[in-house]
């Protein structure tokens, strides 16, 4: 394949009133809340529960089936819907949160339309975060999940690793710690607005920062000081903008055109094109930090999450993964919640 074929780089145009009004009331309302709370470890302990009680006022489909899990000890849970589920597919997906808050249940506005246009179970991971725990242990999480998942039966052209923020950091860095180890890799992976960049110095961070509606530049790099704790930041197991991606599955790389985190998903996609790795590459205009998770009410976030289904479904083809539905692959009641 020529280099030239190996990266896809796509602008995705924006022009809802949806998407235009949630700009608004997150600029308006939500980042000067933000911008104006103290960090420290009682704050951040404060906003792991907090988060996840505004989240779950994101809809959930009813017939969504979740359930609890431990995949190697690692704690998690599953998501499940859509009538032509595959069993043997599996999304491991790593929430965002900037390495401090944020859990499988505030993500689930997004990780059940991943399970349905998919086609896959989802497993959410609840990895260890700070202020009890820095890195290495939601990397050691990461791995501890997939390998269990191997172990379970699962082949990994069948698994995809989907991520969004710190999210995304995690699902490429796992890929690379797992490329050290000499496993084999899954089919592909997803990564949302990743945080590519620890150090804080990508060219939007500064550039973005009035721009970007929802992320404020030094609640990020606090984020990154507690995450990092006593190691390098510029070490590329936690700043992947500095590693070889050689030998990596194909990646899907989706970002907001006014993120502050635009460079780091830009430095990933252009570190894909220098090592051979298959990327493709979007950059929706005008769209918040995760924009998915209003896919609700805004009609970017329902064409993205449906490209990732797209992009997953070729990558398993690719990776000779399951791509026809089993009659057992039947949900059980939707749990109530």
């Amino acid at each position: 394949m020529t280099k030239k074929h190996q990266i896809k780089r796509e602008d995705k145009r924006a022009h809802s009133w949806q998407g235009r009004a949630v700009d608004k009331l997150l600029r308006t309302f939500v980042k000067p809340a933000i911008a104006k709370v103290p960090i420290n470890r009682r704050v951040m302990k404060f906003t792991q529960l907090g988060f996840d009680a505004v989240t779950l006022a994101l809809p959930v489909h009813s017939e969504v089936h979740i359930a609890p899990a431990d995949i190697g000890g690692v704690p998690g849970e599953w998501l499940m819907t859509g009538r032509n589920l595959i069993a043997g597919r599996v999304v491991l997906y790593f929430h965002g949160g900037a390495y401090f808050f944020g859990s499988p249940r505030s993500h689930r506005a997004l990780t059940w339309r991943l399970s349905r246009a998919c086609r896959a179970k989802v497993l959410a991971l609840n990895y260890r975060q700070p202020p009890d725990w820095h890195f290495p242990a939601p990397l050691d999480d990461a791995v501890t999940a997939y390998k269990a998942l191997l172990e379970q039966g699962y082949r990994p052209e069948n698994i995809v690793f989907a991520g969004d923020s710190a999210g995304g950091n995690l699902a490429l860095v796992t890929l690379l710690r797992l490329r050290e180890m000499h496993l084999p890799l899954p089919s592909c992976a997803v990564l949302i607005s990743p945080w590519g960049d620890l150090t804080c110095t990508g060219d939007t961070v500064a550039s973005n920062a009035i721009a970007d509606p929802l992320l404020p530049v030094n609640a990020i790099r606090f984020a990154a000081a507690s995450y990092s704790a006593r190691e390098d930041v510029r070490h590329p197991l936690i700043s992947p903008v500095y590693a070889d991606l050689t030998g990596l599955p194909p990646l899907l790389i989706q970002v907001g055109s006014t993120e502050v985190l635009l460079s780091d998903a830009q430095r990933i996609a252009d570190n894909a094109e220098r090592d051979g790795v298959q990327c493709c590459y979007q950059v929706w205009e005008n769209m918040m930090h995760v924009f998915h998770v209003m896919a609700a009410w805004v009609p970017e976030a329902q064409h993205a999450v449906a490209e990732i289904g797209a992009f997953v479904e070729a990558g398993i083809a690719a990776a000779g993964g399951e791509k026809t539905a089993r009659r057992r692959a039947r949900l059980v009641a939707a749990t109530k919640e």
